[in-house]
């Protein structure tokens, strides 16, 4: 398995990262019409912070990892889940982390997609 990872800030604001993504799949064989495992990056300053946000992003169809992180003072909350990868479905998702991190002063940062080795 491996993992695209989404384009970072360095683009043209006028380049959809997300469209990128997804172009990306397509170019790597995958049907980006099939729900495909994604894993998305939530930095949060401490582990209460940390458990908080992963408690209010529990479901039954996600993973949530929570470990240190490389930020000085930050956890990292990984939420993994299979979606179809859309940009209304990446949209909705950046939504909700967003608003899950904002009372506890996180950030939601990427995301990757893992394709299975063919």
């Amino acid at each position: 398995m491996s993992f695209l990872r989404r384009s970072g800030g360095e683009q043209p604001a006028t380049v959809d990262p997300d469209a990128l993504a997804i172009e990306q799949l397509r170019k790597a064989g995958a049907d980006p019409t099939m729900p495909h495992e994604t894993r998305h990056f939530l930095y949060v300053p401490g582990v209460k912070a940390a458990q908080q946000v992963a408690r209010s992003l529990k479901r039954p169809d996600r993973r949530i990892e929570i470990e240190t992180s490389a930020r000085k003072g930050y956890w990292l909350v990984a939420v993994i889940q299979s979606i179809v990868v859309t940009p209304e479905a990446l949209a909705a998702l950046r939504t909700e982390f967003e608003a899950a991190v904002a009372p506890v002063g996180g950030d939601y940062d990427y995301w990757q997609v893992a394709l299975a080795n063919g």
